[in-house]
């Protein structure tokens, strides 16, 4: 990896979480010597600390660069499911998570990542949308950890040269709007998890009638390999026949 000054470290860093997963160690490692060795110890220090993405993480960071505008869509239906759970921002949200669900596919499936990481990585998605911080992180595909809702807690990686704004005590209002806002996700995480029983029920009862319906094919090719084999045996039995007939005329 190229090394990194203080104008170019952001770019750096977006390079590094847009490398294959068995890269990211060794460039990390490797994006913090350069620093050191310029004097940015403070930086190299932060970037040393960065865990590697799980495998579902890296998916949902991978969809952030190759579909930014169904990544956008999310954002927007997360956002807007924050301040109203109308029925219009659950089914656009849907339909973002469905498309974003298809990239993810595609991308697994291309890097060698199993199925099992898809599930993590969909509620990942979902749960990045519904907070402020979620939505930058997964905005920059620079997220850390899997999330859950309703408790994300934002995973920065790395502070770009902002500092921390001092703690202020909480007024009563934001503590008002942050219980909404936690009833609200806990609405939702209800509503997804019931969604997600029902369509397991559906997959199950579509899994066993493709069972059924494989075993009866099974059965009714054998029963055509046999009617098969019977026909030609009468055939042969024809065939002589003529021919002893053929002799005695």
């Amino acid at each position: 990896m190229a090394a990194a000054t203080k104008a170019d470290f952001d770019g750096d860093l977006d390079r590094l979480y847009q490398l294959p997963l068995s890269e990211f160690t060794s460039a990390r490692n490797e994006l913090a010597r350069e620093l050191r060795a310029q004097g940015e110890r403070e930086k190299a220090d932060e970037i040393k600390q960065l865990r590697k993405p799980t495998a579902a993480v890296w998916v949902v960071n991978q969809l952030a660069r190759e579909r930014p505008l169904d990544v956008q869509r999310l954002l927007n239906a997360g956002e807007a499911l924050t301040k109203s759970q109308a029925p219009e921002a659950r089914r656009d949200e849907q339909r973002a998570v469905d498309q974003l669900a298809k990239g993810a596919r595609e991308i697994a499936e291309r890097s060698g990542i199993g199925s099992a990481a898809l599930g993590k990585a969909t509620e990942t998605l979902r749960a990045a949308s519904l907070t402020a911080e979620g939505r930058e992180l997964l905005k920059r595909g620079r997220l850390t950890e899997e999330l859950e809702p309703p408790g994300f807690e934002a995973l920065m990686g790395v502070d770009l040269g902002r500092q921390a704004a001092p703690a202020k005590p909480p007024r009563s209002d934001d503590r008002a709007e942050k219980r909404r806002a936690l009833k609200q996700a806990q609405e939702r995480v209800r509503q997804l998890r019931a969604e997600e029983r029902e369509l397991a029920t559906a997959a199950r009862g579509a899994a066993r009638e493709a069972e059924r319906a494989e075993a009866e094919a099974g059965a009714a090719r054998s029963r055509a390999a046999a009617a098969e084999e019977k026909a030609r045996a009468m055939s042969d039995q024809r065939k002589a026949a003529e021919a002893d007939l053929d002799r005695l005329e």
